[in-house]
């Protein structure tokens, strides 16, 4: 047997297959066969070129599930229905053209083309009809002159998002399948004037047919919709908007225009697009034409949306790319901080309009497509110190902008990544921007030098005498970096209930170090005895004093009011993990080996091997100095000497105090930042509201909250002792019934096990009624990375 293996694998070999260019194929089918019988178990045969990749890759052949190659009876009986010549009538037209725009609604949806558009045996085909558009020679007037001019459209269309992929925003297999080599959009047929042309034929011939038969009047409605979405796509390239920026204003008219178009299209044919099509064209859609690529063949299947998922699709794409105009019309660096973050916390934008920010923010050399990017680090350092460094400081100011200038556009393209992947670089570029803050010091330290030549040498690194201005801006940027790391696990449920406490009060230290570094920097500003310098060794050149001022206020009541919202937050998590309402996942077995298992992983050793890892990213910083588990311990013990009911209130009045603090500094987000305090309204005034109905009940006059959070920790540790001996008791020849009846006896001779036990039951009761049914969720629409909590 195995020589008839190794003459098949000669044969294969003398073949000399080529896939994508030989015709004559070889059935390799008995050798499979053959080689799978000579295999013991454990065996494999591989070849030295495959590597985890291609293993975990692989697809099991003639599964249906995987094998998006096979064909069945169905499959092949569709196949053979394929008529390119078949005369179409406009129902026919309408459901082709439904079927073309689920196809690309779904690849912008991150699918493969060969998932979607070139399943359409009309728009792959080699030998494309002579008489398109003309419709004085065509017989097959609603395939020549309505169908291909809206393909060839879809085309173009296609090709102009292709473009703004092959720029490498967005990353492949994560948000849209790359590398496909074989690409048919149409462009060499057709230039953008042809088509529109085309489109030009479709709408006179559609109008002379209104009336006449069903369907005349939505195809034109989707000749006008792909005339402006060609249009739009194509002004909003980023090649066109350089070389004329009014190509943004004209983008934005026919975005309008189709956004309202689409939406009457919507409510007038809502029926015909929430119902399945009944009027299926046979053998115009090949679902497996990857057949004909199989090297190109993506590893999973991909399902087309429905058609009225195809059109909320293009109403959200459609609303998206108004967010370009608004990216170009931002003025300062604040705003283009708020806008990317606000960017980032949206319900995952679709990969092309991710994609076409990057592009429009950052490219060939410059930012907004006009300014360059050295010019953007020092507006930004601008903004926040009111000062510019003088051009004649020299190259080494110019080489650190140049990096600075690298870290900042990184940041900012990353806000446009997906959310997993925001998070992982977000970590990453901590210690880039810990050294790029080194960096800066040691250049505030020789600029200091350079322009007090003789003074002691101690002053240069004394901040009572140097300001140390691009530093305090590099350690601003930072910490805005790291609060938004630390939260973005919120948003990606990162985090286990259990973890809050600790993760909360971790995000209260960094908005702490924030408030006090921006503090410093409004000090500084204020100061007569530094002001004089200030002047000296920089020169203020389009932001005024007044209005860094008010940035760095504007910034510092943000970082308060984050500050009081993630303490408010730490004390309800704290007390819901006081009264095991939050637990951990290896508290809840019963068995002997989960409640032994349970006891090691609330050691010390192992609370502080879990927090190492948690925050190992942040502990390697040289500022702000880490909370470290020690002192997160001792923050611990402090607040368990208090009521739990006392946590719930306090947190209640801290939640107050935010509010406050968001209505104070209302007004000076009328022009950057507004959408971040309305979220953040949302998160605290929610908050607010369930812990007002927690502490109107009467669950906070409870014995389960008066007591303190020590007296808690010690009636868990308790009763878990007293469930370790009775496991222990059980396991033996003792009976279940003396196994309880030893278990009262215990209970009634141990005080301490009976206020346990009384203390649990009224937990239970509390959470039973509802009372401590305690939920927390993140609002999508809102402000993800804060949660909500409910009860």
């Amino acid at each position: 047997m195995a020589d008839e293996a190794d003459a098949e694998l000669a044969q294969l070999a003398a073949h000399k297959l080529d896939m994508e260019e030989c015709d004559d194929w070889l059935d390799i089918t008995s050798l499979v066969k053959t080689g799978a019988q000579t295999l013991a178990s454990g065996e494999l045969i591989k070849p030295e070129s495959l590597t985890l990749l291609d293993a975990m890759t692989s697809i099991q052949v003639m599964d249906s599930r995987l094998d998006m190659g096979m064909l069945s009876d169905s499959d092949m009986a569709e196949i053979a229905q394929w008529d390119i010549d078949r005369t179409l009538s406009l129902t026919d037209t309408l459901w082709i053209v439904d079927r073309m725009l689920c196809c690309e609604m779904t690849w912008h949806n991150s699918a493969s083309l060969l998932q979607t558009i070139y399943t359409c045996n009309y728009y792959i085909t080699d030998d494309l009809p002579p008489a398109i558009g003309q419709a004085e020679v065509t017989s097959n007037k609603e395939r020549d002159l309505v169908l291909y001019p809206l393909l060839v459209a879809t085309g173009l269309c296609c090709r102009q998002v292709w473009h703004e992929y092959s720029r490498e925003n967005v990353y492949a297999e994560e948000d849209v399948l790359l590398g496909l080599a074989v690409l048919r959009f149409f462009e060499d047929q057709y230039s953008l004037a042809d088509t529109m042309h085309l489109l030009d034929v479709a709408q006179a011939y559609l109008e002379t047919r209104l009336g006449e038969e069903e369907g005349a009047a939505m195809l034109l409605a989707h000749v006008s919709m792909r005339r402006r979405w060609l249009a739009a796509l194509v002004c909003l390239s980023v090649e066109y908007l350089s070389e004329d920026p009014s190509a943004l204003d004209r983008s934005m008219t026919e975005l309008e225009a189709l956004a309202a178009e689409h939406q009457a299209y919507r409510s007038t044919y809502a029926e015909h697009i929430g119902q399945a099509a009944d009027n299926i064209v046979p053998g115009v859609f090949d679902a497996k034409c990857m057949r004909k690529f199989p090297s190109l063949a993506p590893i999973k299947p991909k399902e087309l949306l429905k058609l009225s998922e195809a059109h909320a699709t293009l109403a959200r794409l459609v609303s998206g790319l108004s967010l370009v105009r608004k990216l170009l019309r931002i003025e300062s660096v604040e705003s283009l901080v708020h806008f990317f973050q606000g960017i980032s916390r949206q319900a995952e934008p679709l990969p092309y309009l991710r994609s076409l920010l990057i592009s429009v923010f950052a490219s060939d050399g410059h930012v907004q497509l006009t300014q360059p990017l050295l010019e953007f680090v020092r507006r930004s350092i601008r903004e926040l110190c009111g000062t510019k460094l003088m051009g004649e400081e020299g190259d080494r100011i110019d080489l650190f902008y140049q990096e600075a200038a690298r870290m900042l556009v990184d940041w900012f393209r990353t806000l446009c990544q997906n959310a997993p992947r925001q998070r992982r670089i977000a970590l990453k570029y901590l210690a880039g921007w810990d050294s790029l803050q080194g960096e800066a010091e040691q250049l505030d330290i020789w600029l200091y030098t350079q322009r007090q030549p003789n003074a002691p040498s101690t002053e240069a690194s004394d901040p009572s005498f140097n300001p140390f201005w691009i530093s305090s801006w590099a350690y601003h940027m930072k910490l805005v970096l790291m609060g938004g790391a630390l939260m973005t696990g919120i948003r990606l449920d990162v985090y286990l209930a259990y973890e809050f406490p600790q993760i909360f009060c971790y995000v209260t230290q960094v908005f702490e170090s924030h408030a006090s570094h921006l503090t410093r920097m409004l000090e500084m500003s204020g100061s007569n005895e530094l002001h004089e310098e200030k002047h000296r060794l920089w020169t203020r050149q389009g932001v005024s004093d007044i209005e860094s001022k008010a940035q760095l206020e504007r910034w510092l009541s943000v970082a308060v009011v984050q500050k009081e919202l993630a303490t408010a937050l730490w004390l309800v998590s704290h007390a819901c993990e006081r009264l095991g309402v939050f637990r951990p996942p290896w508290a809840k077995g019963r068995s002997k080996l989960a409640l032994e298992v349970c006891r090691t992983q609330e050691s010390e050793v192992s609370q502080n091997s879990r927090y190492a890892l948690r925050f190992r990213a942040f502990s390697r910083l040289n500022s702000p100095t880490p909370l470290t588990f020690d002192g997160w311990m001792t923050t611990k013990r402090q607040l368990d000497e208090y009521p739990i009911s006392d946590l719930f209130v306090h947190a209640a009045r801290i939640l107050t105090d935010a509010k406050t603090g968001l209505d104070k500094c209302r007004r000076g987000f009328e022009h950057t930042g507004e959408e971040f305090i309305r979220a953040m309204y949302y998160v605290v005034l929610a908050n607010s509201v369930a812990l007002a109905k927690l502490l109107k009940s009467d669950a906070v006059k409870s014995r389960a909250m008066a007591v303190s959070g020590a007296d808690a920790v010690a009636f868990r540790e308790t009763l878990l002792n007293e469930a370790l001996a009775q496991t222990d008791s059980t396991s033996s020849d003792m009976t279940k019934a003396k196994a309880k009846r030893e278990k009262k006896k215990r209970a009634a001779r141990n005080e301490a096990a009976a206020r346990a036990h009384e203390w649990q039951a009224d937990v239970d009761q509390l959470v039973s009624s509802g009372t401590l049914n305690v939920s927390w969720t993140t609002a999508a629409d809102r402000h993800p990375d804060w949660p909500v909590f409910t009860f």
